[in-house]
């Protein structure tokens, strides 16, 4: 895969990614600054999407190299938010295989300072063991300690405990496990919790997400990462109380054909290069193509590259380009395009969303950076209608200007958490909505349909 289909699978993946290559798609969404195994990385992760022979996937606190403990670590009780899923039992088709977890369990304590867990056998937890998809072998381990740390022992289909090699390792922070890797997709949390999952949700004209759900069979979810379905979501619950649901994977689509890249409403100018990577963006991360669906630019226009002597042209194209589905609504996403003859790209957290009639849809984004510094420029694109904006903190009014075809833009530094609303020519309010900047790399869960967290 070359050119716009390597493009297409850095940026996929529709994470809050400032720089969409490689290096970044794996950056953390935590605070912390994220290491990986060059050989095998797995790990905790946010998302998984599925190119035709990769996965890329984001890890959460993950890390490389040996575990270390560090003071305290191995000390005390697990926090209240995890003891559940610590104390739920071995999952994987090995789980009943007593002596194939007490030989992991025996190779961690008799080198604890190797896997950076403790030594005694009874704070030890095997999380997960069995052959996955990939024709490989996957074991889970973690211990019970005051700031829990899990490992991950990888090896060929059919291995023994002593063949498996240490791959990665993450801290334990939340109760639900989301792991991928070269082949495979696998969720759990605590035991007794129902597990469901849902795919190919439909997309309707008020801007809302609609969503069938089924039972899984077990209770964890393990996947062929090849054949995933779009949109894949599991949801874990009892009765009525959603403990958690997010995000598993996706597996991609063809690009679209070619598509009008002119802007709808006028608003903007036309970016054919932008319109066209933004479109196949869309469609690989939704799955979303065929005569049902069809792709509108909603804003495009020149793109000044702010790091022209580093990884960009210098000049080139922007363009929010929008999956209009057959109940009228559907996923928005942004992207900025360099001159190169094999263009680099950028996104942006807030630029992207789901949406229902493009007419009245109101976006206000932070521009795609080149730079590790995001830049003041605040972006809006408004129903055509609307001839003037207000940022407003509460009843106060922080800034404001004029629209022209419904768009506008701004110097604005943030962190801002603000409402932002338009006026038509008669003073009349066309759309309001809440902006906040999200800092690179933070949890915020996916744009485009929030996790929900029950614990």
């Amino acid at each position: 895969m070359s050119g716009l289909g390597d493009l297409l699978d850095q940026i996929a993946d529709g994470a809050k990614v400032y720089d969409v290559t490689n290096v970044a798609v794996r950056k953390s969404n935590n605070r912390r600054r994220l290491r990986t195994f060059t050989k095998s990385a797995v790990g905790l992760v946010v998302l998984v999407c599925v190119a035709a022979n990769a996965l890329p996937f984001i890890l959460r606190g993950g890390g490389m190299g040996r575990p270390e403990g560090g003071p305290g670590r191995l000390d005390g009780e697990p926090p209240a938010v995890v003891r559940a899923l610590l104390d739920s039992p071995t999952r994987g088709s090995l789980a009943g295989d007593i002596n194939y977890v007490k030989a992991v369990v025996d190779r961690i304590a008799d080198d604890p300072e190797r896997y950076g867990l403790p030594g005694d056998r009874a704070r030890l937890r095997v999380l997960f063991a069995g052959d996955v998809p990939g024709n490989r072998r996957l074991v889970i381990a973690a211990g019970a300690t005051g700031a829990p740390r899990a490992i991950t022992l990888d090896g060929a289909a059919g291995a023994a405990a002593g063949k498996l090699e240490l791959t990665g390792w993450t801290d334990v922070e939340e109760p639900v496990m989301r792991q991928g890797g070269q082949g495979y997709a696998l969720v759990f949390g605590p035991e007794r919790y129902e597990l469901s999952i849902s795919s190919s949700p439909r997309y309707l004209l008020d801007g809302t997400v609609k969503r069938t759900w089924e039972p899984a069979p077990g209770d964890y979810l393990l996947r062929d990462a090849t054949t995933l379905p779009p949109r894949l979501r599991v949801r874990m619950s009892k009765g009525d109380k959603v403990f958690f649901e997010g995000p598993v994977a996706s597996s991609g689509g063809n690009p679209p054909g070619a598509i009008d890249p002119t802007p709808l409403f006028g608003r903007g100018k036309p970016a054919p290069r932008a319109a066209q990577v933004a479109a196949s963006a869309v469609a690989y991360q939704f799955g979303l193509t065929g005569p049902d669906v069809h792709y509108v630019v909603l804003w495009s226009d020149d793109f000044v590259v702010d790091d022209p002597n580093g990884t960009g042209s210098g000049k080139g194209q922007i363009a929010t380009v929008m999956a209009v589905t057959a109940d009228g609504g559907g996923p928005y996403n942004t992207l900025a395009t360099d001159a190169s003859a094999q263009p680099n790209a950028r996104n942006h957290p807030t630029g992207g969303g789901v949406a229902g009639d493009p007419a009245k849809l109101l976006i206000v984004m932070r521009m795609p950076h080149f730079t590790k510094e995001e830049p003041a420029t605040l972006q809006i694109v408004a129903p055509p209608a609307a001839v003037r904006y207000e940022i407003r903190n509460g009843d106060a009014v922080v800034a404001g200007g004029a629209l022209t075809n419904g768009v506008g833009r701004l110097e604005l530094p943030g962190p801002l958490k603000v409402t932002v609303r338009v006026y038509d020519d008669k003073n009349g309010v066309v759309a309001e909505r809440a902006f906040a900047d999200l800092e690179p790399y933070t949890p915020a869960g996916d744009s485009f349909e929030p996790e929900v967290k029950g614990w």
